[in-house]
């Protein structure tokens, strides 16, 4: 594994976001907004971030990701999980899985 991303739903990314970078001294290394949703990443330590997701409208929770060293690696954790990995919308290459007590698991790489 290269990074650990823990999701978090917040329902005001402004407030949420200002509050783990000027409180907590996270530093934001990403952010996005798309029609249905806007979030932005902040760099926990090495190797973990939490990522921030404003769901608008009827966006579905994020998945508990991981990411993963190469398309190889992906490709490896598909053979292991019967599962197709594709393109995300964001240009990352990864698949989702169900995982234990209702959490979707995501495995992906840049």
């Amino acid at each position: 594994m290269k990074a650990l991303w823990l999701p978090y739903v917040v329902t005001d990314l402004v407030t949420a976001r200002t509050f783990y970078t000027d409180h907590i001294g996270l530093s934001e290394v990403d952010s996005w907004q798309h029609p249905h949703e806007r979030g932005s990443v902040l760099r926990a330590a090495e190797g973990a971030v939490i990522e921030l997701v404003e769901a608008v409208g009827h966006g579905r929770p994020p998945p508990l990701a991981f990411e993963v060293d190469g398309v190889g690696a992906v490709d490896s954790y598909a053979a292991r999980m019967n599962a197709t990995p594709h393109r995300y919308p964001r240009g990352h290459y990864g698949f989702e899985v169900p995982g234990p007590a209702g959490a979707t698991v995501m495995i992906w790489s840049e």
